[in-house]
């Protein structure tokens, strides 16, 4: 068997050109793999599409429910799902080591530059140091979340977000898994407005659901261990827009995010109306007590609220 090389295809979408510069450059046989965001990309045409422009193998991956679940759930309870295009380096990267794999082949290719390339390249590197990584850049790839659903200028939509431990479970009292609550929220804000702004990359729904999900957590979390959190979020943050998704100090950050969200449960009603997203009310089961604080006892006052809240759980 020749050499192989795995080029990722962007949303789906294959290059002839790209893949034959490819096995030119390196005379090994070139995979195609497209990892599925958001399209529900048909396998079989891509395949066709891939095998037509010169490449040896061709498949697709259906990762909507694992980026819905593991990137786009843990971005949320650290308020940092916007932008959201940093988060797909990773999980592609992820899915090329392991096309890598699969098909023995000792290098990857991809056409993502700018940040979007860093942070692939990035990922690739720390969970396959030894595998080569080749830089294709060529003309640009509409990214999925660069559509926008137009905007509806007339009413305002409002929704009630139930949310269990951190991740929103149902929209207006019914159920719905993280793919799907990120897909009703992005056309539901999209349709007023949300999440248009200077990054194209910004999906509708990630404003709404960190918004609603921000909100929840003044209701439930202690003052003080808020204020810390946002701190750390700010720096969970600064770790994945550096391609840094599978640092020691990023997982260390997930587990102390992880510990908040026992008590994140309740419901937001959300407003959507001209571009902006806003909680016209919020409620958490169970209530965080409301305690006055006595000049006596002020230090005490988180771990009083917290075993009073821990008591009635």
């Amino acid at each position: 068997m020749s050499e192989r090389v795995v080029l990722v295809c962007p949303g789906g979408a294959t290059s002839a050109v790209g893949i034959h510069r490819l096995a030119e450059e390196t005379g090994a046989g070139v995979v195609a793999v497209a990892v599925d965001l958001d399209r529900g990309e048909d396998p079989e045409a891509f395949r066709q599409r891939a095998l037509a422009g010169g490449a040896v193998r061709a498949e697709v991956v259906d990762a909507r429910d694992e980026f819905a679940d593991r990137y786009c759930l843990p971005a949320l309870r650290a308020n940092a799902l916007r932008p959201a295009s940093a988060l797909y380096p990773p999980l592609v990267a992820e899915h090329l080591v392991g096309a890598a794999a699969r098909h023995g082949a000792t290098a990857v290719a991809h056409g993502c530059a700018g940040h979007d390339g860093v942070r692939l390249e990035a990922g690739i590197r720390a969970l396959a140091p030894d595998l080569r990584v080749l830089a294709l850049v060529h003309d640009h790839v509409p990214h999925p979340a660069d559509r926008t659903p137009p905007v509806d200028p007339v009413d305002p939509d409002e929704l009630v977000i139930t949310f269990d431990r951190g991740r929103p479970v149902a929209i207006d009292g019914e159920t719905v898994t993280m793919l799907q609550a990120v897909q009703e929220l992005n056309r539901r804000a999209g349709a007023r407005g949300s999440g248009r702004g200077a990054r194209v990359h910004e999906t509708p729904g990630a404003v709404a659901l960190t918004t609603a999900h921000r909100g929840l957590e003044d209701a439930t979390l202690e003052p003080d261990l808020a204020r810390f959190k946002r701190r750390v979020e700010r720096r969970w943050g600064e770790l994945v827009r550096d391609g840094l998704w599978f640092s020691p100090l990023k997982r260390a950050l997930d587990s102390f995010i992880d510990d908040t969200q026992p008590h994140v449960s309740g419901e937001v009603r959300l407003v959507l109306h001209g571009g902006r997203a806003v909680v016209a009310d919020r409620r958490g089961e169970p209530p965080l007590p409301d305690f006055s604080q006595g000049p006596a006892s002020p230090r005490g006052l988180p771990t009083k609220i917290a075993a009073k809240r821990d008591s009635i759980t």
